[in-house]
């Protein structure tokens, strides 16, 4: 039935998967089948006569039927770096089953159009899940796999409950996570109502443009074939993601500097020439804008059943958007959940190769492998499939619930997200008004600021942000030292004394700042940094909040010149362990550019804008106004073994 396009010998599958999974395959069964077929470009019809391009990877040999991983995805499926699957469907193979790998609607040579976020996810994946139920070579239980897009896809078709979806793998997937409970960033668009422009404007216009070069119609498979031997459909990079400091100084990277910089902001893609994106209308909303609610994103009433492992690294973007999908499930009685949250950039835990000794920026963390152990995500995504597909002994029933990689120290477990023995501490602000002068005199504390009242002012500037250095997606340079950007006027630092023991600081954090400005809105953006000895200070996480939706999202309140309002910052996440000797430090200033969008200060759209107005800015501290970080401090570990 299918071609056999490429075949593999034992020596090249095993050679392909010790690159991904890492330095031995003692922990991994032994591989049943030495090659396979792949039959390329299925067109395979849905419900509304859109036909979507599909791969079907079968085992060489095999006998009976399959239990099959399926991965949707709207990048270039022989590009395996950016469809975030790598080389992991040949260990799926060698193990027995069947691999799917299908392009969204509107991608690549998949017929229809992409005007949507996730176009097409849930009765698109619904159709696929039948399609592969009826075919001869199925055993009609399917798991879905992939990072990123990949595993974005996965929550809405979780949530049409098709009887064969068994299981799920949905890795780095926080940004397909919309309203739930506690998460207002609808997938990570907006920090606190500020979008998130240096990621999307990026992934928009490289990824997942609207208009798009299209097929002669009723091509046949063959002819599909061969031009994708010959083509991409892929758009031509324009945007460089600036997460941390910039490497490539080619004039690719500079044109990307210049368009980051077009006012108004509505118009950065268009800056570029690009064809037009689902951006060009996102731009314009408003994190409270009902038409979200159209988009196939996770959201409340959202009743999914199927066993899911919750997976992400803390650098990510979404890994707190994960978290809370995974407690709003649980809260949910959910059965079969799990989190998983490791270390490392945007989809790091499928390059298992280098997890032995993860330096990723300013940051060499050493051992980051899955509870300690080579191959240590292999086994536990066979695992997780194999008792789930192929009704195999589960061998993960009496796994912890959640599970975190505490950056420094090792493996701790729970059973509940946040853990258990999490000891939420206030930490808070202080100064004599000198926070923002070369790290002079802010002061992180638990005890309370005797002083009544305080404060540090500060000018933001529109025209001279506060450069992003780390943080955001999806550069490998996530974790960087951030002394040039402390050095600014316009960047307040509070910091805690010298670490006499060290400190696990493991979940989420709150941020509560008592404001004002001189003019009608303005940002506030803050970073969780860990100071070494030596005065190197890495971010672990950062957000930021647009004061105007002090109020609420779904409504926009100016400010009065010199009033004092307490705004929440909520969407930091991570675990790290401040050693003996080190530092807590809290970052405050107006702007991190280009990961959030600018604040132009005049209290219009700022989207449409392209005149600003300088503000004076101030946070304040003290008695009246005691503005703190509550960081969740793990006394008690519950360290993990290396055995699942």
């Amino acid at each position: 039935m299918f071609s056999k396009l490429k075949q593999c010998t034992r020596s090249v599958l095993l050679a392909a998967s010790l690159a991904v999974t890492g330095s031995s395959l003692a922990e991994l069964p032994q591989p049943q089948y030495e090659d396979y077929t792949w039959e390329k470009e299925i067109f395979v019809p849905m419900r509304d006569g859109t036909q979507l391009s599909t791969d079907v990877l079968l085992p060489k040999g095999a006998k009976g039927k399959l239990p099959t991983v399926l991965v949707r995805t709207p990048y270039h499926k022989d590009n395996t770096h950016w469809a975030y699957f790598g080389d992991w469907d040949k260990l799926f193979l060698q193990q027995g089953y069947a691999v799917v790998i299908q392009s969204e609607r509107g991608r690549q040579f998949s017929e229809g159009y992409f005007e949507d976020y996730l176009e097409g996810a849930a009765h698109d994946g619904y159709d696929t899940l039948e399609w592969i139920s009826e075919q001869p070579w199925s055993n009609g239980k399917v798991g879905t796999f992939g990072c990123s897009s990949s595993g974005e896809q996965q929550w809405a078709m979780a949530n049409t409950k098709h009887p064969a979806h068994a299981a799920m793998l949905p890795l780095a997937s926080g940004t397909a996570i919309g309203d739930i409970p506690g998460n207002d960033t609808q997938g990570a668009i907006y920090r606190g109502g500020i979008p998130q422009m240096g990621l999307w404007a990026w992934w928009y216009n490289d990824m997942a443009t609207s208009e798009r070069l299209l097929l002669p119609p009723d091509t046949t498979q063959a002819q599909r074939v061969r031009l994708r031997n010959s083509f991409t459909l892929q758009p031509m990079t324009r945007f460089y993601q600036m997460n941390g400091r910039s490497i490539d100084t080619s004039a690719k990277t500079e044109q990307h500097d210049e368009l980051v910089k077009t006012l108004p902001s509505m118009n950065v893609i268009r800056s570029g020439g690009g064809a037009l994106t689902p951006f060009d209308k996102y731009i314009t909303w408003t994190p409270g804008d009902k038409r979200w609610d159209g988009i196939n994103q996770a959201r409340v009433g959202h009743s999914q059943k199927t066993p899911a492992l919750h997976l992400n690294t803390w650098h990510d973007v979404g890994a707190g958007e994960m978290s809370r999908m995974f407690k709003y499930l649980q809260d949910q009685k959910t059965p079969d959940q799990y989190l998983i949250l490791g270390s490392g950039p945007h989809c790091d835990l499928l390059e298992e190769s280098h997890l032995a000794n993860l330096e990723f920026g300013d940051l060499n963390l050493g051992d980051a492998r899955y509870m300690g152990r080579d191959n240590g995500y292999a086994e536990l995504f066979l695992n997780w499939f194999d008792g789930k597909l192929k009704g195999k002994k589960d061998k993960l029933k009496k796994m912890p619930k959640v599970q975190l990689h505490v950056m420094n120290q090792g493996w701790i477990t729970g059973d509940q997200w946040p853990l258990e023995n999490t000891q939420f501490t206030k930490y808070y602000l202080n100064s004599s008004g000198k926070a923002g002068y070369r790290l002079a005199d802010g002061a992180l504390t638990t005890q309370k600021p005797s002083q009544v009242s305080g404060k540090d002012n500060y000018i933001y500037d529109p025209s001279y942000p506060v450069p992003t250095r780390g943080g955001g997606c999806c550069s490998s340079a996530m974790a960087v030292d951030q002394r040039d950007i402390e050095a600014r006027a316009d960047v307040l630092t509070y910091t805690t004394p010298v670490l006499e023991k060290g400190v696990t600081v493991a979940g989420p954090i709150e941020v509560v700042l008592y404001v004002s400005s001189d003019a009608k809105d303005t940002d506030f953006n803050v970073k969780l940094v860990d100071v070494y000895p030596d005065g190197k200070a890495i971010n672990l996480s950062d957000d930021g909040f647009r004061v105007r939706y002090r109020e609420g999202f779904d409504k926009k309140v100016l400010m009065n010149e010199g009033e004092v309002y307490e705004i929440k910052l909520t969407n930091m996440v991570t675990a790290n362990y401040f050693k003996a000797g080190h530092r807590i430090r809290l970052q405050v200033t107006s702007s991190n550019f280009p990961s959030y969008e600018r604040n132009l200060n005049t209290g219009g759209n700022n989207y449409d804008e392209s005149e600003w107005v300088v503000a004076e800015n101030a946070v304040h501290h003290g008695e009246q106004y005691p503005s703190h970080v509550v960081l969740p401090l793990i006394e008690k570990l519950n360290l993990a073994s290396n055995k699942q």
